[in-house]
């Protein structure tokens, strides 16, 4: 059973952790069953708002009864038996936001059938692990598919990293993350030391290195390429290797290149510039669109760019992206109208406000 108490109360509390700036609301996997939206988490009403139009989008409450209100109550078995009611009476579809920051989100729906065609191929592909302990969030169509659906296939458990010790998960765990998170799971290791888990990363592409640093700590590693839009298309074990598609996924010779499911017949316009090597593996070449990648989100250094100028202390502002080690850095050179300490900090309180911390150059020069 896919849709219980647990795994409502997850996406519910991951998020409410996305407007918290904390992960999962900063709870661990047990959480109290008289937990208070707002005197425990401390979410004030405009903040339960906020939650209340994700999970009306994502759950499509809108289209059940009227029974299912959230904010007639801010107990969180309130809004879980409300969300679990309301799948009970329509289950067809997930409703996902995409991950750009300066690009305006948009709300893509999913039929349930196709995560599930999905989930149930991904858990053929994979040796059925005895714990799934996940770094992601479930809201989002990556963390739903392999945090929530593939669970709920197996009939294994799943914990959150804060729960495990990360030094010995175990041969049969599987732990999702991101770059961003194997990042920070690889330099906080003791120096040689060895993993006996396995580990899938996606939404962002992973750093070469840090792929070939992992498998060397005894990680097997899947990488999974795919969007909001399209879900997951194409995996690969190694850095070396190109991404093979989905069996049920057919790529078009159109440019820009489109998808195509043999088991629903829907089709996506792909994010990406790809290079077709057979028909059943590409490679990635980058974003159409200009978007960059920083831990896991669309950054779109155009639009950084022209806010930064619209800043009436600013002449001139240059903002790109460069890989290092693999890793994609936001580099920015800003000129001044005119340059003082003050006028400096004035201008980088200006940014700060702006931005999220993903589109804020990591190497920012304010002269």
């Amino acid at each position: 059973m896919i849709w219980t108490t647990a795994t409502i109360q997850r996406i519910i509390l991951d998020t409410a952790g996305g407007i918290l700036q904390t992960p999962h609301a900063g709870l661990g996997s047990a959480v109290p069953a008289d937990l208070d939206l707002h005197h425990d988490l401390g979410l004030n009403s405009l903040q339960r708002m906020t939650l209340a139009a994700s999970l009306n989008e994502f759950f499509g409450l809108f289209g059940t009864t009227d029974d299912n209100y959230l904010l007639a109550h801010t107990s969180l078995a309130h809004w879980t038996a409300c969300i679990l009611r309301a799948r009970q009476q329509d289950d067809t579809s997930l409703t996902f936001r995409t991950s750009g920051t300066s690009g305006a989100a948009r709300a893509i729906q999913h039929p349930m059938a196709s995560l599930l065609g999905e989930a149930h191929y991904l858990a053929k592909l994979l040796p059925r692990p005895a714990l799934i302990v996940s770094t992601v969030p479930a809201q989002h169509v990556y963390g739903l598919i392999w945090t929530v659906l593939l669970p709920a296939i197996w009939a294994c458990p799943l914990r959150l990293l804060a729960d495990v010790s990360p030094y010995d998960p175990g041969a049969d765990t599987l732990i999702i993350g991101t770059p961003f998170t194997w990042e920070y799971m690889e330099r906080s290791l003791r120096p040689g030391s060895v993993l006996t888990c396995r580990g899938v990363s996606s939404t962002a592409p992973l750093p070469p290195g840090l792929f070939t640093r992992l498998i060397d700590r005894g990680i097997p590693l899947t990488e999974v390429y795919g969007s909001s839009e399209t879900g997951g298309l194409a995996y690969r074990h190694h850095p070396d290797q190109p991404f093979t598609l989905f069996p049920y996924l057919s790529l078009s010779a159109e440019n820009p290149a489109q998808i195509t499911r043999s088991d629903t017949g829907a089709t996506y316009l792909l994010p990406d510039r790809l290079e077709q090597l057979s028909p059943r593996q590409i490679r990635v070449l980058g974003r159409l669109d200009g978007a960059v990648q920083i831990a896991g989100v669309n950054v779109y250094p155009a639009h950084i760019r022209q806010t930064i100028l619209d800043c009436p202390l600013v002449l001139t502002c240059d903002i790109y992206a460069k890989a290092d080690a693999g890793v994609a850095q936001l580099y920015g050179a800003v000129q001044l109208r005119t340059h003082t300490e003050a006028n400096r900090a004035a201008c980088l309180h200006w940014i700060r406000a702006r931005f999220s911390a993903p589109e804020i150059p990591k190497h920012l020069y304010i002269y």
